[in-house]
């Protein structure tokens, strides 16, 4: 049996777990929401407190005629409080085009004080973790923009 050396083996492991570079965006699609509908349950301590509950549901367009519903939930995970001025919400986002096909969206963002929605012309990050139709297996990011209206813009960034 033939022996390797430790440095090789490491250097063939880094090789493997490397990050790689960013992949290729196979698909950009860009949504507008109108205005949500919020609703907010307030859980334990009266006022902000962890565990608190966002929900919303709003119109969305985009090109070609796109019409469908954007559905979410966020949940407090981090209180502002102190020095600490922002909020931090989990969520999970259903954006549903019709016809089977969906967009699932999860991940943090970040709220000023106990604001309700984002900030105004604040971009946010969060993961595309799948979908259905003809976004089965979708992966890749959504970029979120409140504008100063109460719309939102959407640019989904798609792998595959």
């Amino acid at each position: 049996m033939r022996a390797f050396s430790i440095p090789l083996m490491l250097a063939a492991l880094l090789t493997i777990a490397a990050p790689c570079d960013a992949a290729e965006i196979k698909r950009t699609l860009k949504l507008h929401q109108a205005k949500p509908v919020l609703s907010h349950l307030d859980i334990g301590t009266q006022g902000a407190s962890h565990g608190d509950i966002l929900a919303f549901e709003a119109p969305v367009t985009g090109e070609n005629g796109i019409k469908g519903v954007m559905h979410g939930i966020l949940i407090t995970i981090d209180i502002a409080d102190g020095e600490d001025t922002l909020e931090e919400r989990s969520g999970q986002i259903h954006v549903d085009l019709g016809g089977g096909n969906s967009i699932a969206i999860a991940g943090l963002s970040v709220y000023s004080g106990d604001n309700r929605e984002m900030t105004p012309d604040a971009p946010q990050v969060r993961p595309v973790i799948g979908g259905t139709g003809t976004f089965i297996g979708a992966t890749g990011q959504v970029t979120t923009i409140r504008n100063t209206d109460g719309s939102y813009e959407h640019v989904f960034e798609l792998l595959n």
